[in-house]
């Protein structure tokens, strides 16, 4: 709290009440409520006057000197709302920001280069460790809990990141071949807790945001929340503002596909929700994408007929 003092007292605020969520600070007054966070980069300004030139106002502004240590912004009371209401409403937002921030660069062979070959790499050493791994559990004559689960699915695993090997050379044969690539101004933290919901919607905590390809921040998004909210539906409204390149959306494929590495601890109980969640993400991912490649040709074949 100390920390806050110099800026509640440079703006006179008189607070009776404090409330910490996560590393801010809501801070009640008679004359309104605040909301007061430690300032994590230095260029905030230029980064809302960007987003204000460009005519997109669905962010909180600060009250306060962008010079001061901290940012204080207004509190904003949400409207109840149910998760997947909240989510319909982000993916407007979030395809209207990109809209409004899209810009085309010349290819860079050596940074698609780069990127090709630090998937392909992970996606080799994925599948070294899960091989080896079972070779390893194969040979014990009683397998834990989390053994026999991560067994049961190792088809799974490895046919996942077969085909993501298959799409990621796709992309590369396709990225090579053209001449601009698209980029955006991208939250890169993305998520329902950065989402203020109500009569005016606004995004919060910049404090990540970068020029990148849009794919970014669905990705996030959908590793954050693909556990309780359709991304089917999510991804078919961002889609319909915000139309994705092939390219763009063969990568994104390749970044929703690769499995992360499951670090086996002495607690079996942990293990074994560890693998289960690794096994669910890979059958509702391997759904979403599956489907998503179907209207992809589905649609190829209209436009040819």
């Amino acid at each position: 709290m100390n920390d806050f003092r110099t800026t509640i007292t440079k703006y006179n605020l008189k607070p009776y009440k404090y409330k910490y969520i996560n590393k801010a600070c809501v801070i009640y007054t008679d004359h309104g409520n605040y909301v007061m966070k430690r300032k994590r980069r230095s260029d905030k300004d230029k980064l809302y006057d960007y987003l204000l030139a460009k005519n997109f106002s669905f962010f909180l502004y600060p009250e306060n000197d962008l010079s001061d240590e901290h940012e204080l912004y207004t509190y904003i009371d949400e409207v109840e709302l149910s998760q997947d209401e909240k989510a319909k409403d982000l993916m407007l937002i979030l395809s209207e920001m990109h809209n409004r921030t899209t810009a085309y660069k010349n290819i860079n062979l050596d940074k698609i280069k780069e990127i090709y070959e630090d998937k392909l790499n992970t996606i080799d050493y994925l599948a070294k460790y899960y091989n080896d791994l079972e070779e390893v559990f194969m040979m014990h004559i009683y397998n834990s809990p989390e053994e026999y689960l991560l067994l049961k699915n190792m088809d799974k695993i490895s046919n996942t990141l077969q085909y993501s090997k298959l799409i990621l050379e796709e992309w590369y044969n396709n990225i090579t071949k053209t001449k601009k690539e698209r980029t955006t101004l991208i939250h890169n933290h993305l998520s329902l807790d950065h989402f203020i919901d109500g009569r005016d919607a606004k995004l919060i905590n910049f404090d990540y945001a970068e020029y990148n390809s849009p794919i970014y921040d669905f990705v996030y998004f959908y590793k954050k929340h693909y556990k309780e909210l359709d991304m089917e539906s999510l991804y078919k409204i961002y889609r319909h503002k915000f139309m994705l390149t092939k390219e763009e959306e063969l990568l994104l494929f390749v970044e929703l596909m690769l499995p992360w590495k499951v670090v086996f601890s002495r607690n079996h109980y942990n293990n074994s929700v560890e693998v289960y969640n690794l096994n669910k993400y890979l059958d509702v991912t391997r759904n979403f994408i599956l489907k998503e490649q179907e209207k992809y040709q589905k649609g190829n074949e209209t436009n040819k007929a």
